[in-house]
């Protein structure tokens, strides 16, 4: 019985086949790892962020009783500053 060179052959790519399924796999599990640990990341800023949009709000109600807090406010942004009530430099006023 003559032994036929198709079946080495067919291993062979079986083998090529099985060891690249083993590496996507391995790729694959690494991705969703590095997904999970960005997801948790994601999740902490998006708390963080929602905490500090909180603090802002209380902070410019807060400046509603109490005006001694608007230069720190106007220093980060939340507050414009008050426009020159004394000058005739407004726009609209000839």
């Amino acid at each position: 019985m003559k032994n036929s060179t198709l079946t080495p052959v067919l291993l062979g790519i079986l083998l090529v086949f099985a060891l690249g399924t083993l590496g996507l796999t391995y790729l694959n599990v690494q991705t969703i790892r590095e997904a999970r640990s960005l997801q948790d990341v994601a999740n902490r800023i998006n708390t963080l962020r929602a905490t500090l949009d909180s603090l802002a709000r209380e902070a410019i109600a807060y400046s509603q009783t109490n005006p001694a807090i608007d230069p720190i406010l106007i220093s980060v942004g939340l507050k414009n500053p008050p426009a020159n009530q004394g000058s005739g430099n407004r726009p609209g006023s000839r």
